[in-house]
């Protein structure tokens, strides 16, 4: 039997260390085949095809490329050392069967070099299947007039294969270097060799609470100084994560082993036994993992809430797609309303909603000739309009509406520098208004963020007021001071930039101030917010596996140890049943512990995310947590039956 088939054999009788390993690589391979298949399309290439955002989606893609094989040579130089580590008693048995080291390391290479070639291969077929995918969330993404082709490039599969050959190769070569076969106990000893206990303290265990509670509190009181404070944070939260894994929570085992009346309940003092060896030995691995997933939960978190905040924003302060404000009822309008309607239907744009209404300019008598800046933060400039027109706005945009009295107004209030609901009228009861020479006072009942229509050059806030009283007021205004407000709201408004390009086209350039609109601004950003998004959740689906592999990985190099320990426990009458819920709670402490701890930090991060934008982003946080948790537990009942199924071979 040469070398060749003892590492074939050992990779099909050891499937359940090798499959994540597996896994985890054809995964990255094809992530990798995507974007290189993306760059060297021919239509990519061509920066009239994709628009402006080629150029960003282009460099993306490459900085993605070089992030891929970074993660990859970090994540398989882990991966192989831990492997070459819980294998040392096998290669101490072929070093006594007269194996040479010469001859150990070639067959490690053979045996990394088949998984290898499989992981490529499988990860360029499933990459050649999801290419298409991929090319239709870009072209949707990016608002493409036709869907950009799909081309298997040859250069892209030739590079793929290359890159990934050299670089498992050449780490695995590396790494095989570091086995020391030239003392044979040692390697038969060593996978039963547990990894140096940190002493244990209580000033240790002590100060991680503290270092982790200050960088929480620095999180939330540093404000918009947060980019200064950040590197501390960072700092003080890292060290005081290994610590909480190396002492505290060996610390709080160890009460709880000391507590009879929990330690002797039931299997308890197997269970606690075992979770204490597990933590104190598996601790740097734990730390690791946190981090990751913090890391991970807090990118793509923050990006996601980003995101939803500037479309918020835009949408609160821009109510109406399309908007334009004529002079007076009996004046030339600056486009007429059937050629608004009539590019939008050439250009194949529906209109969802289309409302007009009376507006009455007015000036602020009561603010302090201090305070008489526009700009925006305009508290001296307003449109008024009548509870009914407003109501018919408010209807269309799924708002509530407003039941006035006589003598009462509402204030909307643009927002344009961010936050939920900051009120800048809050400091008065009356609202002091001059219209046209004609001095009216109001009752201010509430002031609510965010324009009901599209805001002009000058920020212009709106007023609400009964119905009864926009009459009398607009009796004594005469038709030419009238203004008449045009709001269109379209149905799929990212694919209406070229039809409403057109329409601005069409006005005359003295009159375009007039004229508002949020479709070509919107596009913009939503077409760079949901690019790095989707980009960065690719690179987070990379960071996720990494660390339930490393887990996986973690709990498989232990796992014929593990079976001894679980193999004497039941010649002492120890039930498999009780075994397996001895099991399904180490499992769980591995695989959410570090979610639990990293949720806590992606939580405070976020929340200095949420100070930065004044905006309360949690709800967006929470979406995110629970698809990663989602995910996190199908990754756990995987391994977990995994692992009890080779722990359940007990010859």
């Amino acid at each position: 039997m040469t070398l060749r088939n003892i590492a074939l054999k050992n990779i099909k009788g050891n499937l359940e260390k090798f499959v994540m390993y597996y896994f985890s690589n054809a995964l990255v391979v094809m992530v990798f085949f995507i974007f290189a298949n993306f760059l060297m399309n021919p239509q990519v290439k061509n920066i009239k095809v994709m628009g402006q955002m080629g150029a960003i989606t282009t460099e993306a893609m490459y900085l993605c490329e070089i992030v891929i094989l970074v993660f990859t040579l970090v994540f398989t130089n882990y991966s192989i050392s831990s492997f070459l580590k819980s294998r040392e008693k096998e290669f101490g048995l072929l070093t006594m069967f007269g194996l040479t080291r010469r001859q150990i390391r070639s067959y490690i290479m053979f045996e990394n070099l088949a998984v290898a070639i499989l992981s490529i291969v499988t990860g360029l077929v499933f990459g050649i299947i999801f290419s298409k995918l991929f090319f239709m969330a870009v072209s949707a993404i990016l608002i493409l007039d036709a869907e950009l082709p799909v081309m298997v490039s040859f250069k892209a599969i030739i590079l793929t294969a290359v890159c990934f050959l050299i670089l498992f190769q050449g780490i695995c070569f590396i790494s095989s270097h570091k086995i020391k076969n030239n003392n044979i106990i040692e390697l038969l000893k060593g996978a039963k060799i547990a990894k140096p206990v940190p002493k244990f303290s209580v000033r240790k265990a002590i100060a991680a609470i503290m270092l982790i509670a200050f960088g929480y509190i620095m999180a939330l009181v540093s404000g918009q100084a947060i980019i200064i404070t950040m590197l501390p944070i960072l700092v003080v939260t890292v060290a005081g994560t290994y610590m909480f894994y190396s002492q505290f929570s060996v610390y709080f085992t160890n009460k709880l082993q000391s507590n009879k009346k929990v330690f002797y309940k039931g299997i308890n003092m197997i269970t606690l036994s075992q979770i204490i060896y597990k933590l104190k030995d598996n601790s740097r691995i734990l730390f690791a993992v946190s981090i990751l997933s913090a890391v991970t939960l807090t990118a793509s978190a923050s990006v996601y809430s980003f995101q939803k905040v500037v479309q918020k924003n835009i949408v609160v302060n821009f109510p109406q797609d399309i908007s334009f404000i004529e002079d007076g009822i009996d004046s030339h309008q600056i486009i007429s309303t059937e050629s608004i309607d009539r590019i939008l239907k050439l250009y194949g744009n529906e209109i969802q909603g289309k409302n007009k209404a009376i507006l009455l300019k007015g000036t602020n008598e009561g603010i302090d000739k201090a305070e008489k800046q526009k700009g925006l933060n305009n508290k001296k400039d307003f449109y008024i309009i009548s509870n009914s027109d407003y109501n018919s706005l408010a209807n269309s945009e799924k708002i509530s509406k407003h039941n006035l009295k006589a003598g009462e107004a509402v204030i909307h209030s643009y927002n344009f520098t961010g936050g939920d609901g900051k009120k800048i009228f809050s400091d008065i009861k009356e609202l002091n208004l001059n219209i046209e020479g004609q001095s009216v006072t109001y009752r201010l009942i509430d002031e609510i963020s965010g324009g009901i229509i599209n805001a002009e050059q000058n920020y212009a806030n709106t007023v609400v007021i009964s119905d009864d009283d926009f009459i009398k007021l607009k009796d004594k205004v005469k038709n030419d001071k009238l203004k008449i407000y045009y709001g269109y709201n379209l149905k799929d408004s990212m694919k209406a930039e070229k039809a409403v390009t057109e329409i601005k086209n069409q006005i005359p350039k003295e009159m375009l101030k007039r004229f508002n609109e949020r479709v070509t601004d919107f596009t913009e950003v939503m077409k760079s917010m949901s690019l790095f998004f989707f980009i960065g959740t690719f690179i987070s689906i990379l960071f996720f596996i990494a660390t339930g592999s490393i887990l996986y990985f973690k709990l498989f190099n232990e796992v014929q140890k593990d079976k001894q320990e679980f193999i004497a426990l039941k010649k002492m009458g120890m039930s498999f049943r009780e075994i397996k819920k001895v099991i399904n709670i180490q499992c769980a402490i591995m695989f959410f512990l570090p979610f639990a701890v990293a949720f806590l930090h992606t939580c405070f991060a976020i929340k200095a995310l949420s100070n930065i934008l004044r905006s309360n982003l949690s709800g967006y946080l929470m979406l995110i947590v629970c698809i990663y948790l989602l995910f996190q537990t199908i990754y756990y009942l995987f391994a977990k039956a995994m692992y009890i199924r080779e722990i359940s071979r007990w010859n």
